[in-house]
C-alpha cells in the first residue's frame, strides 16, 4: 500500500495530489497537440478547485504561475503570462528590523512613543498641542484597559513629559482627559453588548441544528414507517 507520506511534498497541496499527477504525466506527453489541450484542461481543474481565487482580478495569471511551478518550469511555453522567476522562488524576505529600545512604561506600548516622535517634528503649535491632547488621551485609555484604579490627568502630564525627554509637555491651561469612570462604563456596556449578541448567535446556532436533527429524524421515521 503506498501512503502519502512515502510520497513527495506537495508544492500546492490546495490542488491535492491528482492533480500533480495529472501534471508530471502531461510534462512527459510527446504529442504538441495533446499536450496543449491537456494543459489547459489541467487550469480549467485547477481553477475549480480553488473557486475562491476567482475574488484576485490576477485569477489566470495566478493559476498559470502555480502550474509552471508544479511542472518545475515544464509547461510554461503554453502561458499567455509572463513566466515567474525560478531563482526568486525561495528568497527569504528583508529581516523585520527589531526595536531593542527598551520601554520604561510598556503599559502604553511602543505606538505612543512613535507618536511622541512624529509630535516632536510639528512646527504649528495649535497642531501640536491638538496632537499632545489626543495622545494623552490614548494614554490614559491604555491604563484604564490594563489597570482597575483611575489615574490622574496629572501623572499622564508627567509620564509624556519624561518619555519624550522633556521635548513635549502639556501647554494647554486646564487640559481635562477623558472621564476614567465614564470610559469604564462604557467598555463594560460593550463588553456586555458583545456577551449578549455572542450569546443569542449561538442560542440561534443551536436551535437550527436542533430543529434541522428533528426535521431529519421525523421524515426519516416517516420514511421508515411507509
Amino acid at each position: 500500500m503506498e501512503y502519502n507520506t512515502s510520497n513527495k511534498t506537495l508544492t500546492f497541496p490546495e490542488y491535492g495530489r491528482n492533480v500533480q499527477m495529472l501534471v508530471d504525466y502531461v510534462v512527459n506527453l510527446t504529442d504538441p497537440v495533446d499536450k496543449e489541450k491537456s494543459v489547459k484542461a489541467i487550469i480549467a481543474v485547477m481553477g475549480n478547485l480553488n473557486p475562491q481565487l476567482r475574488d484576485n482580478p490576477d485569477f489566470k495569471h495566478i493559476l498559470w504561475d502555480h502550474l509552471a511551478i508544479m511542472s518545475d518550469f515544464k509547461l510554461t511555453e503554453y502561458s499567455p503570462y509572463p513566466i515567474p522567476d525560478k531563482n526568486n522562488l525561495h528568497t527569504k524576505p528583508a529581516p523585520i528590523e527589531r526595536y531593542d529600545k527598551d520601554m520604561k512604561y510598556p503599559t502604553f506600548g511602543r505606538i505612543v512613543e512613535n507618536l511622541m516622535e512624529k509630535c516632536k517634528t510639528i512646527d504649528d503649535p495649535d497642531r501640536k498641542n491638538e496632537m499632545i491632547k489626543n495622545i494623552t488621551n490614548h494614554m490614559k485609555k491604555s491604563y484604564l484597559l490594563w489597570n482597575k484604579e483611575n489615574i490622574n490627568d496629572e501623572v499622564i502630564f508627567k509620564v509624556l513629559k519624561e518619555i519624550s525627554a522633556g521635548e513635549l509637555e502639556v501647554q494647554q491651561s486646564g487640559l481635562k482627559l477623558i472621564d476614567g469612570r465614564e470610559f469604564m462604563k462604557s467598555k463594560s456596556r460593550q463588553n456586555n453588548q458583545n456577551n449578549q449578541n455572542n450569546n443569542r448567535r449561538n442560542n440561534n446556532n443551536f436551535n437550527h441544528n436542533n430543529r434541522r436533527y428533528y426535521t431529519n429524524n421525523y421524515h426519516k421515521n416517516q420514511s421508515n414507517n411507509n
